[in-house]
């Protein structure tokens, strides 16, 4: 644990799943930040081409409907076209830099993870010897002997308020049910799927026409300054607060949706624009520091 009042990045790995725009802003985020020196990351890979990963694959797009699975490409193929726009037009210090890129001009060691678990990617950590791993949308769920591997825990970026959101895609179900709030969490993991230890939360209005990229794009940009701020406190106090829970909020989790909860939506609203992923891309928007993020 670090010394309380002395203020030093801790060695960091990031765990994050590839072609995901969640991913990419916080990577960029932490790549900057005085708080986490990034000493590697684990690349969670969208498709693996081995038998047992097509089958996978088959599997999942039978779940999700093969309307939401060709969309799915479609979204992969415009985030494409946006990074070479950008880097082609704009130039290599403007806009949101896709992970695998930062990876490379950062010389950050790599590992292709198909499992987090298996003894190569353990072996793979304990080379790093990482202070503090953190979770950036990442798809595959921890098991112990990795949990225990940091020095002082793993944080994980959940795109939903804890814990009435647990589960997959909590900025697709809150739009799903209609609610007129979203929110992002940071949380400590343990052995549970989001159960460990809350500390920061913050919620932001659901406005009309907003899309589940817009959510997703709101809790990447928002999780990364909460993710500032954690390592501050980890930084100077040597440890970090956990949240203030009401013992009366709502506990749900909720699975992958299905390809009846992806129907109902699309009646509701899109998916994504066009637009919005070429202005994120193009912009990297980040949020100024704001010391009255709803934490309660």
């Amino acid at each position: 644990m670090s010394t309380p009042g002395v203020k030093k990045p801790f060695r960091t790995l990031v765990l994050y799943s590839a072609g995901h725009l969640g991913s990419a802003v916080i990577l960029n985020q932490l790549i900057s930040s005085p708080e986490y020196e990034v000493v590697g990351v684990a690349r969670a890979k969208a498709v693996t081409f081995s038998r047992k990963g097509l089958k996978r694959l088959r599997k999942h797009l039978i779940s999700i409907g093969w309307r939401f699975g060709w969309l799915l490409l479609w979204q992969q193929l415009i985030q494409t076209l946006s990074y070479l726009f950008t880097g082609l037009f704009r130039g290599e210090r403007q806009g949101l830099k896709p992970t695998w890129r930062l990876a490379l001009s950062h010389n950050l060691p790599v590992f292709q993870c198909e499992d987090i678990n298996s003894k190569e990617a353990l072996d793979f950590i304990c080379r790093l010897q990482p202070d503090i791993i953190i979770s950036a949308y990442f798809t595959q769920i921890l098991k112990k002997d990795i949990i225990e591997l940091p020095n002082i825990g793993i944080l994980n970026v959940h795109p939903g308020w804890l814990p009435a959101y647990k589960g997959a895609m909590a900025y697709f179900w809150v739009l799903k049910n209609g609610g007129d709030q979203a929110g992002v969490t940071v949380h400590w993991i343990d052995e549970g799927i989001d159960t460990g230890t809350i500390l920061r939360r913050h919620a932001f209005e659901i406005t009309p026409g907003m899309t589940q990229q817009n959510v997703l794009e709101q809790t990447a940009i928002i999780g990364a300054e909460l993710l500032t701020d954690i390592g501050h406190e980890l930084a100077t106090q040597g440890k970090a607060t956990p949240a203030p829970l009401d013992e009366q909020e709502p506990d749900q989790y909720y699975p992958m949706p299905g390809s009846e909860a992806f129907d109902s939506y699309f009646k509701q609203r899109r998916f994504f624009r066009i637009r919005d992923i070429f202005h994120l891309i193009q912009q990297r928007k980040r949020r100024k520091h704001n010391k009255n993020l709803k934490n309660h």
